[in-house]
């Protein structure tokens, strides 16, 4: 977990990448980092938008590592509208309140099922986020039982507030990206203004990323749960051939 523009997503993603190809014996896919957006080039539109997420890579079902990505719970824009103040919910999309809490804790927990004595379930179904269809979706894979490491990816995933702190609780490892306020905030100015979210400079800083996307970075800062490893990766991240630069 961290802040907007801290690089998680360009950890997690190579990193499962990295886990199956390893167990597996096969070759490593590689990966560029544009360091001044913190993505992978083909992650602009979204961590979902992978032509060929690790989530799936390999397809030759013996994959040990899954990523799952948060922004899969987000509420849809059909429930932000029955929201009590629709407008501020729409806006304020992304903060901790606009995602579905109970369904992601429940999710949680069915990873916590043991896979013995009892049979586990035969397929843990999860959602993604449509960056096309700005909604979530479900993902068109599961979570199967040779998946041993999930890796779940997100900005709230170690927020210490009630509901998600449960979560957090169930976790094996609890992995915090340190990065420069600073840094994060050029990052996600460049990839909201790239993205076309606004097309005014100065107005995708003051009305997206200072009132919104900063906002939520400074609430998972500040309420921060106990991680069990810090990192700090360089501005110019990459991963790739099995070798991290951190």
């Amino acid at each position: 977990s961290s802040a907007p523009g801290s690089g998680k997503s360009t950890l997690a993603y190579p990193l499962t990448a990295h886990l199956n190809a390893v167990l597996s014996g096969r070759p490593e896919k590689t990966f560029a980092v544009d360091s001044s957006t913190g993505l992978i080039p083909s992650m602009k539109a979204g961590p979902s938008s992978l032509p060929e997420s690790p989530i799936s890579a390999g397809g030759g079902g013996d994959e040990v590592a899954i990523c799952v990505g948060l922004d899969g719970w987000h509420h849809s824009r059909k429930e932000l509208d029955k929201f009590e103040d629709p407008d501020h919910a729409h806006f304020r999309r992304g903060a901790a309140f606009t995602f579905n809490l109970p369904s992601y804790l429940s999710f949680v927990q069915r990873l916590r099922i043991p896979l013995s004595p009892l049979p586990p379930p035969r397929a843990i179904p999860f959602p993604t986020f449509n960056h096309a269809l700005k909604d979530p979706t479900p993902s068109p894979i599961s979570i199967l039982p040779p998946h041993r490491i999930v890796i779940i990816e997100g900005l709230y995933t170690m927020l210490d507030r009630p509901g998600w702190r449960e979560c957090a609780e169930m976790m094996d490892l609890r992995v915090w990206v340190e990065t420069d306020r600073q840094v994060c905030r050029e990052r996600v100015i460049r990839r909201n203004f790239e993205a076309g979210i606004v097309d005014d400079l100065k107005a995708c800083e003051e009305r997206v990323v200072d009132a919104s996307d900063m906002v939520n970075g400074d609430e998972v800062r500040q309420n921060r749960y106990l991680p069990t490893d810090i990192i700090e990766p360089k501005d110019d991240l990459s991963l790739g051939n099995g070798n991290a630069s951190t």
